[in-house]
């Protein structure tokens, strides 16, 4: 068989597995929550008067999905996942003869979240909710749910049986495995461990030096000191700011209809990974992103004009930290006049980011499962309509404004106009109280909401006198050791990213359709140990990587994978799939042509040409050699990389990357330019070094697989280097051609091969 046939054979047998037949049927949390949060609002006040339990218009029902799916007299209402090809969308975008609703369009925002709803094959809950609706007063029972209790600080489990433990955490686990009757894995050999630590810290590979130092150091701080050394690298924050920026739908564009691009909003995104790589205490991360113009406010006053280099980059760092905020989605043909949608936007992502609560939910009406009332959401939405985001641009007022001087006021004055950095944040506003807006209607306002917490953690309100906008205690109400989910939270993305699955499964919903967590009293007390450090993320990483269950191997057998199939009570460890981003990162490390450089600003087109419309929106992809957390995300059309392999979605927070296989991946793998020229990088590298065949060999295994490769592993590559070569002469390769088209074959294969693309 010749090598390239062969080649093609493994990547599509690699990626082509057939999908459950009843996978379409299953849908994601998210994909639940963007229901109750964007179009059953819609359908129930503009759909089902007409289409509803009570009366059918032309035979169509849109108070069920059987209903949806069923369609009316004109046929099915919906192609599950092809809006275009959809009446119902049709006809609510009036494209058609049939125009819904008859007398009024519908907000171009509802007509997208319906567009989008179908894209994701119109997920509804099941027909019968096993959580009854609530609303109104919260009770009591509501105030008692796990998540809104007390952290406890519990000692962790002493067993007799217990030999495995290193750590408390595995005394957590060994007594949970051991009620199911189940034995931890053995060990995991150190070829699998620093490869799995180094992904999992710095989302790059280990060097063949790296990997030779640690499998030769016996002493017992081996362990110990390569996360220490990961911890300490610079691509560690790279790696774990893009965490955060997932959880917290960073885009480098608007997304309004025309998606304006916004030239500042790389500012937030590199304060992020410096956040991390410094280490910052995740309390003052937080308050810092919710807040740090009025902290900035207080340096100023401290400072009284007495300005050093120091003291002006910690105020630009504050400014910047707002971004947070002024990167929330802008909607429709003009923004400012769909201003709730964006502050609806901050809310939401705010209560899932910090709090793991769907605040979003309480928009129109009081949260039906979670104790969050209407009330509670437009306190907060008052806090943030009392603050003045920086203004990106749209089709209708095409240039940017409001953005906050990255110097202090009295500096801003010793400069000329446009003489000074602007960086895209917030800044404090009109001080006020909300209206409640009735069903979420802007030109619907009910009472007053004054602004404070959320009444189930609290509900503390403002300061009578001198608060302004309210940002600050809402900061401080959020980063309270007291409070019972912020560390909790945290703590449990952490654990997720580590383990594959937070002990609390849903990392965005602690609420009563979140999943309950898997080992309450690890949880709490890893809470506990957070707070206890400090808030210190670097700590929480060596508190769970130096334990034995971050050691086990991943090797279940097929009885624990019959008792536990989702390895909730973490058994062994579970193998996963190479990120988009880290899958990318890789193949350019391995090949000598990643830039390790911190990425800046886009090559975005000059401002004076800005003209962008919904019928031609921005768009643009720019091509780097730096690391894809660099990468522009776009909003409304993704990077196309990063959207093949399952990037985070920037419209809304991605709090789990989901892990698809589709032919394209394996299509992309062998045909891309981008793999091929990586791949002759890599050949090129083998080629230089000095050895023979087999040396070179082993030292590609080496550089790509982290390992050592065994007899069997160097006879096979030697076979398929000579029947290349011997296809390559054949099919009329130039013989000064050969040798390379030969190596970046086998590179190539190393490359697209499951050993390089998952993490044992």
């Amino acid at each position: 068989m010749k090598p390239v046939l062969h080649l093609l054979i493994c990547l599509l047998s690699l990626c082509c597995q057939p999908m459950s037949a009843d996978a379409a049927d299953e849908f994601s949390a998210e994909d639940l929550e963007f229901f109750e949060n964007h179009v059953r609002p819609v359908l129930v006040e503009h759909c089902q008067t007409c289409h509803g339990a009570l009366k059918q218009e032309s035979g169509l029902r849109l108070d069920t999905r059987a209903g949806v799916l069923q369609g009316g007299d004109s046929g099915a209402a919906v192609t599950l996942g092809n809006p275009d090809e959809s009446l119902l969308i049709r006809a609510i975008r009036r494209t058609d003869d049939l125009s819904m609703p008859p007398e009024t369009a519908l907000d171009p925002q509802h007509v997208e979240h319906l567009v989008e709803w179908v894209r994701r094959g119109v997920p509804w809950p099941d027909e019968q909710p096993a959580i009854t609706v609530r609303g109104g007063a919260i009770t009591d029972a509501e105030r008692a749910f796990w998540s809104f209790q007390p952290v406890v600080d519990s000692a962790p489990p002493q067993l007799t049986n217990d030999v495995w433990s290193t750590s408390d955490i595995d005394r957590f686990l060994f007594a949970t495995m051991s009620g199911a009757e189940l034995t931890p894995d053995p060990p995991a050999d150190r070829f699998a461990w620093i490869r799995r630590a180094t992904f999992d810290l710095t989302g790059l590979p280990p060097t063949p030096e790296e990997v030779a130092a640690f499998v030769n150091d016996e002493s017992p701080q081996a362990y110990a000191t390569v996360i220490d050394h990961l911890l300490a690298s610079p691509a560690y924050g790279e790696r774990w700011g893009r965490h955060w920026l997932d959880v917290v739908r960073y885009a480098d564009t608007a997304g309004e209809t025309a998606d304006y691009p916004v030239r500042e909003a790389y500012l937030y995104r590199n304060y992020v990974i410096d956040a991390f790589n410094a280490d910052k205490p995740y309390d003052e991360f937080l308050r810092e992103q919710i807040a740090g113009d009025l902290l900035a406010a207080d340096l100023a006053s401290e400072r009284q004009g007495n300005w050093d280099d120091a003291s002006l980059a910690r105020y630009r760092e504050l400014i910047t930290a707002t971004g947070f905020i002024a990167i929330s989605r802008r909607f429709g043909f003009d923004p400012q006049n769909y201003h709730h949608l964006t502050i609806q936007d901050t809310v939401d992502t705010l209560g899932q980011a910090t709090q793991a609560l769907t605040l979003g939910c309480a928009r129109c009406h009081d949260h039906k499962y979670d104790p969050v009332n209407v009330e509670d959401y437009y306190a907060l939405y008052g806090i943030f309509e009392s603050t003045r985001y920086a203004f990106p641009g749209s089709e209708e007022k095409k240039r940017p404004t409001d953005f906050v001087p990255s110097v202090p006021p009295e500096i801003v004055a010793t400069l000329p106009e446009g003489g000074c950095e602007v960086i895209y944040g917030v800044a404090e506003g009109e001080a006020k109280n909300a209206l409640i807006q009735l069903r979420g209607e802007p030109l619907r306002p009910g009472d007053e909401a004054p602004r404070r917490w959320l009444n189930v953690l609290g509900g503390d309100p403002l300061p009578p006198d001198g608060s302004g906008s309210g940002r600050r205690q809402l900061a401080d109400w959020i980063a309270s050791p007291d409070n019972t989910l912020t560390a909790r939270v945290m703590v449990n993305r952490i654990w997720q990213q580590h383990f594959g699955r937070g002990l609390v499964s849903t990392p965005n919903d602690f609420g009563a359709r979140g999943a309950a967590p898997s080992h309450p009293e690890l949880l709490d007390w890893l809470a506990s140990r957070f707070v206890e450090s400090g808030w210190s993320i670097k700590e929480m990483h060596r508190l769970i990587m130096n334990s034995s269950a971050y050691r086990m191997s991943a090797s279940p057998s097929a009885a624990v994978l019959e008792l536990d199939p989702d390895n909730a009570l973490l058994s062994h460890f579970s193998r996963r799939r190479l990120s988009a981003e880290e899958l990318r990162d890789a193949i350019l490390f391995v090949s000598g042509r990643l830039d390790p450089t911190m990425g800046q600003g886009h090559p975005f087109p000059d401002i004076e040409s800005w003209g962008f419309t919904q019928h031609d929106p921005f768009y643009a992809v720019y091509d780097t050699n730096q690391r894809s957390v660099y990468l522009m995300q776009q909003r409304l059309k993704r990077h196309p990389l990063l959207a093949l392999f399952d990037g985070a979605d920037p419209n809304t927070t991605t709090p789990v990357r989901t892990s698809t296989t589709v032919p394209t991946q394996a299509l992309f793998l062998m045909n891309s330019e981008f793999v091929h020229t990586c791949a002759a990088g890599l050949a090129d590298r083998l080629m230089s070094q000095s050895g023979n065949e087999v040396s070179r060999i082993g030292s590609a295994y080496e550089m790509v697989l982290g390992r050592v490769a065994d007899s069997d592993e160097l006879q096979q590559a030697q076979d398929f280097l000579a029947s290349f070569r011997v296809a390559a002469s054949e099919e009329g390769v130039p013989e000064a051609e050969v040798e390379q088209a030969a190596w970046s074959a086998l590179a190539r294969v190393l490359l697209t091969c499951n050993a390089f693309l998952y993490v044992e």
